[in-house]
């Protein structure tokens, strides 16, 4: 059952726009608790707060799941999660949103281009896997059709041998794997992290 914090009205299902409401307008959080929880009011039939941080923390994976989309506003909602939040469930869910931070960062790095022969050439999963089908198969004949091309991000077609092809596939694998490591190597910086102060200071553009 969902309900929140504010009042204690109870919510079938969300959505974002209704989450986005909550924050925006009525500035309170979401929280799930059991079916059988008994909503409590004093006799003047207000609301008694005496939300869980359990009940806490499963409305913010409540929130998460339907804000997957939302960046924005899944930081917002957690601003307002962090200041009922003890410390420990703060710094939990904020190592887990800084992860997914790094997660995306490594992606755009990985899929943003590489340069090769003064071009950016795509470097998306689907551009490597054509990359690498097409070196296996010309690495038969030890050589390109003649007049052969390969198309760059701006779709010029740029005269490739097979060499350059090779050359071009492992600058793709250079920056998957130098940009896995690193990733692998801040995310476990953001587990070792003991504060929000310090978690802060975790950012891709770090370079130690």
């Amino acid at each position: 059952m969902k309900i929140i914090t504010k009042n204690g009205v109870i919510y079938n299902s969300l959505s974002v726009s209704i989450i986005s409401d909550l924050i925006n307008s009525v500035k309170t959080l979401v929280v799930v608790v059991s079916d059988d929880r008994k909503i409590n009011y004093d006799k003047n039939n207000e609301f008694i707060d005496d939300i869980t941080q359990d009940e806490l923390n499963k409305g913010l994976e409540a929130v998460k799941e339907i804000l997957a989309n939302e960046n924005e506003l899944l930081k917002e909602y957690f601003l307002m999660f962090k200041e009922v939040s003890t410390q420990e469930a703060s710094l939990k869910y904020a190592k887990e949103f800084k992860k997914d931070e790094i997660d995306k960062a490594r992606d755009k790095a990985i899929e943003g281009g590489v340069s090769f022969k003064d071009k950016i050439f795509q470097s998306s999963e689907k551009d490597r896997n054509l990359l690498t089908s097409t070196v296996s198969l010309f690495s038969i004949a030890k050589q390109v059709p003649e007049d052969f091309v390969w198309i760059t991000q701006d779709n010029t077609a740029v005269p490739f041998t097979l060499e350059e092809l090779i050359q071009l596939g492992s600058i793709m694998a250079n920056s998957v794997n130098t940009n896995t490591i690193k990733a692998r190597e801040l995310k476990d910086k953001i587990e070792q992290a003991t504060s929000l102060e310090e978690l802060n200071q975790i950012a891709w553009e770090n370079k130690e």
